[in-house]
């Protein structure tokens, strides 16, 4: 259980930052809110296909 509050307080601590970000370079809040919701999500399909690739090639490594 804590590793999911964990993960919940991550998830809204990156969504701050990344609007806080967003909003100083561009000065727009709905495309810093945007940026912000969508790059969490582009990160978690990019994060996932990292590991099921490095999975992948880590078994292999140990097969050989």
């Amino acid at each position: 259980m804590r590793a999911a509050r964990k993960a919940i307080a991550f998830s809204v601590v990156h969504f701050f930052v990344g609007l806080a970000v967003a909003y100083a370079l561009t000065g727009q809040a709905v495309l810093a809110a945007s940026v912000a919701l969508v790059e969490p999500a582009v990160n978690a399909l990019i994060h996932f296909a990292y590991e099921s690739w490095h999975d992948g090639h880590n078994g292999a490594m140990h097969a050989a």
